[in-house]
Formats: C-alpha cells, sequence, structure tokens
C-alpha cells in the first residue's frame, strides 16, 4: 500500500528550517553591508611655535609687514602697535581738581514767613477735616476698689558675705525710729572667730542718720551668735539693719543732722 502524496505548499519541518537559516544568513550580510565601521582617528601633529628676533627698531609699517602677515593670530592679540593700544595699555588717568564748586545756599524770603498759614479768623480752613478732628484719647474708668498695697511695719535684719547661713540667734524683735527724715541702713561688720562667737563690730558708712539706731545696730550685732566652724582666722561679715521710720513726735529723739 502507498502513502498518499504530499500536498503542495504544505510547510514540512525541512522546509521551515531551510527558511529560517536564508533569513539569518541574508540579514547577516545586511549588518556586514551596511553597518558603521571604526575609521581610525588620525593624529595631527602640533604646530611648532616660532619666534622672531628683532635687531634693530622697526616702524608699525615694517613690523606689520614682517610678523602680522605670517602670523594673523598676532593682531587681536594686546599689543602696543594694535587695537589695544589706545583701549587699554596705555590709559590716561585724570585727576579731579582740588577746587570744589562753591555752596550755592537758597534764599529765604522772610517778607513770606507766615503769610503762607491760613487765617485763624476764616470760617471756612483749607486744613483737611482730618487733621482738625483730633477727638480725646479714651481711658477705661478707674475700678470701684484698689487692691490694697501692703506696708512694712516693723524694721529687717540680715546678715551678708561669709557668714550667711551660720546664724544661730536672730535678734527677735526691732525696734521703730521716729525721724523726720527717712532712715538709711545701719550696716555692721562683724569678726567671728571658730567658736561663733562675734570678736569685733564696727559701724560702716554711710550710716543711718540717726545715731541711736547705729549704737544699737552695734550693740545687736555683738550679742549675735553663729554656728561655730574650724577656722584658724575670724570670718568677716556685714550685720545690716534696715529701720522703719514713724512719724516723729514732740517726746521721740530727733534724726541726727
Amino acid at each position: 500500500m502507498k502513502g498518499s502524496p504530499a500536498v503542495c505548499g504544505e510547510w514540512t519541518r525541512g522546509r521551515f528550517w531551510r527558511v529560517v537559516c536564508i533569513l539569518c544568513v541574508a540579514q547577516v550580510g545586511l549588518i556586514w553591508l551596511f553597518g558603521g565601521r571604526e575609521r581610525g582617528l588620525r593624529r595631527t601633529a602640533p604646530v611648532p611655535g616660532h619666534f622672531g628676533l628683532v635687531g634693530a627698531p622697526l616702524t608699525p609699517g615694517e613690523l606689520t609687514r614682517t610678523f602680522f602677515a605670517i602670523d594673523p593670530t598676532v593682531f587681536p592679540m594686546p599689543s602696543l602697535h594694535g587695537f589695544s593700544e589706545r583701549a587699554w595699555l596705555r590709559l590716561r588717568t585724570h585727576q579731579l581738581p582740588d577746587e570744589t564748586e562753591p555752596c550755592a545756599w537758597l534764599s529765604l524770603n522772610t517778607n513770606r514767613l507766615g503769610i503762607d498759614f491760613p487765617p485763624l479768623g476764616r470760617a471756612e480752613s483749607i486744613l483737611a477735616s482730618a487733621l482738625t478732628d483730633q477727638s480725646a484719647p479714651e481711658f477705661d474708668p478707674w475700678p470701684a476698689s484698689l487692691a490694697s498695697e501692703r506696708v512694712r511695719t516693723n524694721s529687717l535684719f540680715e546678715i551678708e558675705g561669709d557668714l550667711a547661713g551660720r546664724l544661730l540667734n536672730a535678734p527677735s524683735t526691732l525696734p521703730a525710729w521716729p525721724s523726720a527724715l527717712l532712715l538709711a541702713n545701719s550696716v555692721v561688720e562683724i569678726a567671728v572667730d571658730s567658736a561663733g562667737q562675734v570678736v569685733a563690730a564696727r559701724m560702716l558708712s554711710p550710716r543711718s542718720g540717726l545715731a541711736e539706731a547705729d549704737n544699737t545696730a552695734v550693740g545687736l550685732a555683738r550679742r549675735l551668735r553663729f554656728r561655730p566652724v574650724s577656722s584658724p582666722a575670724p570670718v568677716w561679715g556685714k550685720a545690716v539693719f534696715e529701720w522703719q521710720t514713724l512719724e516723729p513726735t514732740n517726746a521721740g529723739p530727733e534724726a541726727a543732722p
């Protein structure tokens, strides 16, 4: 039994691979034919520089014919024989004269003083209405009750210097002194030994203004006691008495001048 003949135009396996090979060969040929090829770059040798020696002075014409004709690039370069000579190679500095123009003061016409203002008696005013409309500033009304201010009614005492923080017995009460003048503070400088006792006390200037108040401050300072410390030398400090001044009476002491 014989097989049926192959139908004309049917793609077989061998025919398919033959077409693929033909297309690949054609593509490689086209790439080789039209593809760019690297061409070697030609390296040009640099033009050697040349120098011309001039043995004698040349005129501008001879210099142009000798050098500028050979090398045209010399002309635009800065040179005393080109266009740059007058441009910037030979600049002329101009000095300003020392004399200046005299001051021209504006004249004042004293006859016009006071005339340019509008008269006060005119009914119509040329001033802007916004300038004349000046209303008084409005203030908030005072509160009905004000907070009472605390007024100091007794004298104060304070230790300053290296003795601050060592005080053991502060004065219980300090008197207030009647005086016509406001009394200043009485500052007493004291020295305390290692046992905490005051060994020296002296009044410093300026004084309070009342001799009795200063003497009282020195006496209170001598009776102060401090915490003992191990110190070979006495420690100095200040006892400040801030006195309260009262209104003077006939029986009270008078302020020292």
